[in-house]
């Protein structure tokens, strides 16, 4: 452009007025705005119809796998899987070749394999685990595990646990105290996966904690497993690390370790009261003639959360010995306390109701509405 053809605009809108101009200026950017619009509309719909057809792909092919029978049905049953796979290929769809090479093509089709794998067992299980290798998304996996991405790391893991390829289940004890705890936690649940409860054996040095959320996670997958010659659990229960104590002691509740009672007992003395507080409700859980005078015995020494714990505890092991304790407790200043103190006391049975009933206080409140709530319980 010319300086003088310049020179012309300029003076051009020199010449409006400023209401005009500004006018102008907005139909413009209203414009350009809407062709945006429809730009970024059709990406959306492109993408969309992409995704489409990616998902009809993958579903159909996972579909054939699903069903998909060998073609030597007589062949060596024992053979391993890799020379299965050596000797046969699952046809893939037609048209799914050119899609192979987009990452995110890869990675949808393997997010529907983990998806469709767990809830899988058998030979259509099998069969997904032989798609995976003969696309080689087995070689991924080994590179996202070398991998400096703390998510490639973590996605790696959980495909060597749910895929099962074995040949990299040694590289998971890398990773079993890494400072990431989605790691962490991937790592645990594979390793479960592949030994059973001797992988829980990574418990023996883990010095990051266990979060609830992945103490849940890993019983849950371990009440599928057989308890066979599992041991280990008292080696835990004298972790430095809290969280894990507090797991073993989850262990003990469960699978009702009654030999380990004595070192449920050591773990009442705990400098952690949550992990005294969890050992109390377990002994709920391990009948002995000795826990209710352990428990009333700590009790004074015990914070105001972890005494109500101890009366609820009482509740199951209390006998008539433990009655005049229980009683005194009905004069204590916490309504709480008083009410758990009356549900032990009428679970010991009719001396233990009219234990409550004979109380000076019995006509009182509040002791009135908890005697009338626990016949309401009884009735």
């Amino acid at each position: 452009m010319r300086l003088s053809d310049l020179n012309i605009q300029i003076d051009f809108f020199s010449g409006l007025p400023f209401p005009l101009i500004a006018a102008i200026l907005f139909s413009f950017f209203i414009v350009v705005l809407f062709i945006y619009i429809l730009i970024y509309q059709g990406i959306l719909r492109a993408r969309q119809k992409q995704t489409d057809r990616w998902n009809t792909l993958t579903d159909d092919m996972i579909y054939k796998v699903i069903f998909h029978e060998d073609d030597n049905p007589d062949g060596d049953q024992t053979a391993e899987l890799l020379d299965i796979v050596s000797r046969t290929n699952i046809e893939l769809p037609f048209g799914m070749a050119k899609h192979l090479h987009n990452t995110n093509f890869r990675k949808t089709l393997i997010q529907k394999l983990i998806a469709v794998k767990l809830n899988m067992s058998g030979a259509a299980s099998d069969n997904l685990t032989r798609l995976f290798r003969q696309l080689n998304f087995d070689k991924q996996v080994l590179k996202m595990l070398n991998s400096s991405s703390w998510y490639k790391i973590a996605s790696a893991i959980q495909q060597i646990g749910v895929m099962e390829l074995d040949e990299y289940k040694h590289r998971i004890f890398e990773f079993v105290d890494h400072e990431r705890g989605l790691i962490r936690v991937e790592a645990h649940n594979a390793i479960l996966k592949f030994y059973g409860f001797e992988g829980l054996r990574f418990l023996d040095n883990a010095t990051y904690p266990i979060t609830k959320w992945q103490q849940i996670k890993l019983l849950d997958q371990l009440a599928s497993l057989p308890t066979e010659h599992f041991t280990g659990i008292e080696v835990w229960l004298e972790s430095k690390n809290d969280t894990i104590v507090l797991f073993a002691l989850n262990l003990v509740k469960n699978y009702h370790r009654f030999e380990l009672f004595d070192q449920v007992v050591v773990c009442l003395r705990h400098n952690n009261p949550m992990v005294r507080q969890k050992a109390i409700s377990v002994l709920k859980n391990l009948p002995s003639e000795k826990s209710a005078a352990i428990l009333t015995d700590i009790y004074f020494s015990e914070t105001a959360n972890n005494q109500l714990a101890i009366l609820r505890t009482l509740e199951s092991v209390s006998t008539d010995t433990e009655i005049p304790f229980l009683v005194s407790l009905l004069s204590d200043e916490v309504d709480a306390v008083k009410l758990a103190s009356a549900k032990a006391l009428a679970a010991i049975g009719q001396v233990g109701i009219e234990a409550i009933q004979s109380h000076p206080a019995s006509s009182q409140y509040p002791l009135t509405q908890i005697i009338a709530q626990i016949q309401e319980e009884a009735a």
